[in-house]
């Protein structure tokens, strides 16, 4: 959480500069169960995280694997960054304190509105700023003190385990009629392992028979691996439609704001970038511009996501469950897996993404076409063909 223009602190007056930025985080860098990986769009519009000399750990192919079992490897045409969120964290905490701002090591229990303001109150002191910012996560308890909680049925519960060891490829499983997969992300010094489905579909039983169903399909140990619980956002087209994101003297950002990805569950990319829109909003003086401008630049795509998301993982093309199809034609067109690729990196966005399926469908179908006649024919030419026939 960030508060802005501090103005006092255990109840003693002292001079501040204007604009002066505290953020408060107890931990100073900490882990979260979340993958951690940072796609294309991540590191080109945030180089410095490709660049830096932090752990992290570079993907170049993606395993994806469909609800029979049967997969593709995705050779990817940009790499996916994968770092600790400790490690991560701590990055971004010290590139904050590089850039003027100061981190206060107190735990906020809570917020009020004071004269024109905002107190803030920790453990053991008591603060007053001009404007509040909340980045505290999607359950944080004080979301409710300026908007409704994110409902329940707007979360995925998360469940997996850290485990031990190394790995080149990053997995994404799906299930039949499960909106969520299953993932192994690759750190530096150990593998992500979890699962994520829809808060109120799914109970912690049922995602713990599924985690361990994959677990034991690639051979992951659950010996001496760190367990792990969260909750994400997920948000559905009328939360979207619904969803206050800033007011007079405050603004939400990230996770506590519901700003990731309904269909991929990327949440890194949405929270940095909402931060420095908000950032740059309040050095402009239009704080109130914030939610327009996080609508001009991702807010109506993830609204057309929260529209596919449903579709994605329930529905069916052609006779078959989509997540399927999407495995399947990747591994036998060309064109379906770049555009595939496309989607997993970051750079297709949903605004173009049925014009762009629909061209590539139809190339797609073209293309397994010949390939099954190129076999066909190549059967043909082979010696004693005939008369194996």
């Amino acid at each position: 959480m960030a508060a802005w223009g501090l103005l006092e602190n255990s109840g003693r007056k002292r001079a501040v500069k204007p604009h002066r930025v505290l953020i408060f985080e107890e931990k100073h860098g900490w882990e979260k169960p979340c993958g951690g990986g940072l796609t294309y769009k991540v590191l080109r519009r945030y180089p410095f995280l490709e660049e830096t000399v932090a752990e992290h750990q570079m993907i170049h192919e993606v395993d994806l694997i469909a609800p029979d079992g049967s997969s593709v490897r995705l050779p990817l045409h940009h790499p996916i960054a994968i770092y600790s969120r400790k490690v991560l964290n701590g990055l971004l905490l010290r590139r904050a304190l590089e850039a003027g701002a100061e981190i206060i090591s107190d735990h906020v229990r809570d917020f009020t509105r004071v004269r024109n303001g905002w107190e803030i109150c920790g453990r053991s002191e008591t603060y007053e700023a001009d404007f509040l910012v909340l980045a505290a996560g999607a359950r944080t308890r004080l979301r409710h003190i300026l908007v409704r909680d994110i409902p329940s049925h707007d979360l995925m519960l998360t469940l997996g385990y850290y485990v031990p060891g190394t790995d080149r490829c990053l997995r994404v499983r799906f299930f039949e009629d499960f909106e969520g997969y299953a993932w192994s992300f690759p750190r530096s010094d150990h593998v992500s392992v979890g699962v994520c489905g829809k808060t109120g579909e799914n109970s912690m039983p049922e995602l713990r028979d599924r985690l361990r169903a994959f677990m034991g399909e690639f051979g992951y140990s659950m010996d001496k691996a760190n367990v792990f619980s969260h909750v994400l956002p997920s948000l559905g087209k009328e939360s979207w439609r619904n969803m206050r994101l800033a007011g007079e003297g405050w603004a939400i950002a990230g996770d506590s704001g519901g700003l990731v990805d309904p269909v991929t569950g990327e949440g890194i990319y949405y929270a940095m970038r909402s931060g420095e829109l908000l950032g740059e909003a309040l050095r402009e003086d239009v704080p109130q511009e914030y939610p327009a401008r996080i609508e001009a630049e991702f807010g109506h795509r993830l609204t057309l996501a929260a529209r596919l998301a449903p579709h994605f993982y329930h529905g069916d093309f052609l006779g078959k469950p989509w997540t399927h199809r999407v495995v399947e034609y990747s591994a036998l067109s060309r064109s379906c897996e770049s555009l595939l690729q496309d989607l997993v990196d970051g750079s297709q966005n949903y605004g173009t993404l049925l014009r762009r399926l629909t061209v590539t469908l139809a190339k797609g179908v073209l293309e397994m076409g010949v390939g099954s006649l190129r076999r066909h024919v190549s059967h043909l030419g082979r010696p004693n063909a005939a008369r194996e026939n």
